[in-house]
Formats: C-alpha cells, sequence, structure tokens
C-alpha cells in the first residue's frame, strides 16, 4: 500500500517500508508476541540496513509500533507520523478483541468475501478495486495467523505511551474505522500535532499521495 508513497518521499530521502513480522512476505515470529517484540524486530531491520537517526510513519497497527519503536530508541528516533492512534475504551476493547480474534477458513471461501465486503465498505473518492483487491490478499494471506498482531495490539496502552514520547509527533485523524479512538490521542500527545483529514481514508496513501507526502515531508522538513 506504500509503494506510491514512497516513491514520492524517496525523491529526496531514503524511504523503506519494511513488512511487520508474520505478514506480507516477512517470516512469522514463532509463536505470539507482544508490541515490544514487533517493534523490536523493525529495530532489526533499520540495523541491518545500517541506518542511524531515522524517522518513522505507521499506520494504525503500525503508529503503534512506531511510537514503541520509539520508546525503546528514543536516541535514534527523531520524529513520527501516526495516521491513526487509537486510544480504545474499555467497550471498544472488548468489541475489537471480538471482531479480530481467530477466525475461521470458511469452505466456501466466504471469509475472502468478508473481508471483500469489509474493505470496500471504506471506499472512497479515488480508491479502485485493484486497491481494495490488494488489501483482501494482504488479509487473507497466513489467514491462520492473521490475529496475532492484533491480540498484541489490543494488549497495548497508546494513549499512556503517547504520554512518554519526547520526540515531535504527527496524529492524522482519518475518516476510517478508527477515527472516534484516534480523536482520544489528542490530548495525549506530549509534543506535535493532531490534524483531522475526513477527506481521506484507508487509502490516503494511494488515491492521495502527494499531497499526503507533502504534509508529512513538511512535518519532517520542519526546523
Amino acid at each position: 500500500m506504500y509503494a506510491p508513497f514512497l516513491a514520492e518521499m524517496a525523491k529526496d530521502r531514503e524511504a523503506f517500508a519494511p513488512d511487520t513480522a508474520g505478514y506480507g512476505y516477512s517470516d512469522p515470529p514463532p509463536d505470539l508476541v507482544d508490541l515490544g517484540d514487533y517493534a523490536a524486530a523493525h529495530g532489526d531491520v533499520i540495523d541491518a540496513l545500517g541506518l542511524g537517526e531515522v524517522d518513522l510513519l505507521g499506520a494504525h497497527t503500525g503508529s503503534r509500533l512506531a511510537v514503541e519503536l520509539a520508546h525503546q530508541r528514543p536516541d535514534q528516533v527523531r520524529r513520527l507520523v501516526l495516521v491513526g492512534a487509537s486510544c480504545y475504551s474499555a467497550e471498544e476493547l472488548a468489541k475489537q478483541k471480538i471482531d479480530y480474534g481467530p477466525q475461521p477458513i470458511k469452505d466456501d471461501g466466504g471469509h475472502v468475501a468478508q473481508k471483500w465486503t469489509g474493505w470496500a465498505s471504506w471506499r472512497s473518492e479515488g480508491v479502485t478495486d485493484e486497491m481494495i483487491g490488494r488489501y483482501v490478499a494482504d488479509s487473507v494471506r497466513d489467514y491462520e495467523r492473521l490475529w496475532w498482531a492484533h491480540r498484541a495490539v489490543f494488549e497495548h496502552d497508546m494513549g499512556a505511551r503517547l504520554e512518554t514520547v519526547e520526540q515531535p509527533v504527527l496524529v492524522v485523524c482519518a475518516a476510517d474505522d478508527i477515527e472516534l479512538p484516534t480523536r482520544r490521542a489528542k490530548t495525549r500527545i506530549k509534543n506535535g500535532r493532531f490534524i483531522e483529514r475526513l477527506d481521506w481514508g484507508h487509502w490516503v496513501y494511494e488515491a492521495h499521495t502527494a499531497e499526503f507526502a507533502g504534509l508529512v515531508r513538511d512535518f519532517l522538513d520542519a526546523p
């Protein structure tokens, strides 16, 4: 999903988008792990690439990974951009644990159709069937382990962790499924900005590449 955005940002800096362990084409952890372990795996990627000081951008689960990595490596992470930073209520958290827990594979492929219907419900201007299809494909790859990172997310207190981040943070609240819990992050940011872009949704990186990249670039390059 980051391919167009990476190409745009790479015009004036190095840009990388490593898969979370167990997702995309990356190897899974041997067993259930917590969010700190997922974040540490990204730290290993940074070390393997020989990078020094870095800026981090994450979306949804990736936002939590970015915040956690900033906590683990405060002297190496410079700035953070978080697209969605959900601070769940107890009621929301209980529902999420059910909705994003282990789900059966259906013989008739209904689990795939369910993913298509779910993603397509968030279609907005500029979002194509191809874009939705890529999300669906990633959502059903290694399906039996799909819930592992969600479990780690629901054990992680985003609000509390945000309050400890000293680095400048930009939180972008889009019109997606975590819009409401992301609004709560506004009061938890210690050093940074919170902006609402309700004309953007899940596919902001592809449907609004230039504008989104401009916003990110301005934030990262500010004095």
